[in-house]
């Protein structure tokens, strides 16, 4: 399809109202839906990925300064720690180096803390961004999967999508990120003591986390896989007695019958550019703020590595823990977006060949 078509499919769709809402709700990315839909209903993805992918980029490199500013600080601290441990026997009451250390501790934690809660915010963004955006586009979507595969499908289909929307609101948002606060605030009261007392804690609360993001897939991706069984299968029945209907009459069949096909072909074109289209701007959207939150993990991680090598174990796992918890809160959002990506995956193919 060229740019008249998409432009035309945009207009019966009623894009305009849901790009305007769009821009509304997401104020600091813009981008030109209707050539991006354009693109992808002609079949130039890399151009789509192109359009939606400016600035992502810009967004992390203009963070590499507190990038630097984390790295070095972790890397000083901890090399202040191992100064004060190490040369404890200079001072005649270990009481004065065990103040020093827990001094540069408490600095440490003020530092990994800072860093953590603008990463759960920024957590928090994108699970509201997502809920909020497939909000947004899911009446579009749905009618799309209706009219190319039928009422029934898209019935359960957007059920699905609701209970996923859902599960993200009150799971992800109530319950699996507030978790991880506890478990950044156990890291923090377990390197108090050199024994590590919370250590099993902290591996439980570890497991539970990632246990219940794997469980949260599996529950949605597993219903609809089961749904794309049934569904797909009645509204396949319901076309195929249309089609032998439109076949059958007399002079007129044979031309009925390909103008349905002609017809339904279209709609299926046009239900998978839709989900292409959003799950591209999905990923576009939650795409610099993800890479943010990895950045931050990645240099936490790295720094703990270096200053284990001459620091006190107790500070090293400490921030160590610390950029494990950013990488569970990207690990929720990155399983919030593959989500509705599995979802749309889904859709898309078992509504792709209703009609036989």
């Amino acid at each position: 399809m060229g740019t008249q078509e998409s432009a035309l499919v945009w207009e019966q769709m009623e894009m305009d109202a849901v790009a305007r809402d769009f821009d509304r709700l997401f104020p600091s990315y813009s981008f030109d839906g209707k050539a991006v839909l354009a693109d992808i209903m002609g079949g130039q993805l890399w151009e789509a990925l192109k359009k939606l992918g400016g600035g992502i980029s810009g967004a992390v490199l203009f963070q590499k300064e507190e990038f630097r500013a984390l790295f070095f600080a972790i890397l000083v601290l901890g090399v202040a720690a191992a100064l004060f441990s190490n040369f404890a026997d200079l001072f005649r009451d270990h009481q004065v180096s065990d103040i020093a250390f827990y001094f540069v501790y408490l600095l440490l934690i003020a530092v990994l803390l800072k860093f953590f809660a603008e990463t759960a915010g920024a957590v928090k963004e994108i699970l509201s961004g997502v809920t909020t955006f497939v909000k947004l586009y899911i009446p579009t979507y749905i009618l799309a999967v209706g009219g190319a595969s039928g009422a029934a499908s898209a019935s359960v289909y957007y059920q699905l999508l609701l209970v996923a929307v859902y599960l993200i609101e009150w799971g992800y948002l109530s319950v699996l990120v507030p978790f991880v606060y506890v478990y950044i605030l156990l890291a923090v009261i377990n390197g108090i003591w050199m024994e590590e007392k919370l250590a099993l804690l902290l591996e439980l609360s570890e497991k539970m986390i990632k246990g219940s993001l794997k469980a949260s897939v599996w529950l949605i991706t597993g219903f609809s896989l089961l749904q794309s069984m049934i569904s797909p299968v009645i509204d396949s029945l319901q076309s195929s007695a249309v089609k032998k209907a439109l076949s059958a009459m007399p002079g007129i069949g044979g031309l009925t019958e390909g103008m349905f096909e002609m017809v339904l072909g279209s709609a299926v074109l046009v239900k998978n550019s839709l989900g292409l289209f959003m799950t591209f701007t999905l990923i576009a959207l939650c795409a610099a703020p993800m890479l943010k939150i990895a950045m931050t993990a990645c240099v936490i991680k790295l720094s703990a590595a270096l200053i284990g090598i001459i620091s006190d174990k107790r500070l090293t796992n400490c921030a160590s823990r610390v950029g494990e918890g950013n990488l569970m809160l990207l690990r929720i959002a990155l399983t919030s977006v593959g989500m509705f990506m599995i979802q749309a995956a889904i859709i898309s193919y078992s509504t792709g060949h209703a009609v036989h």
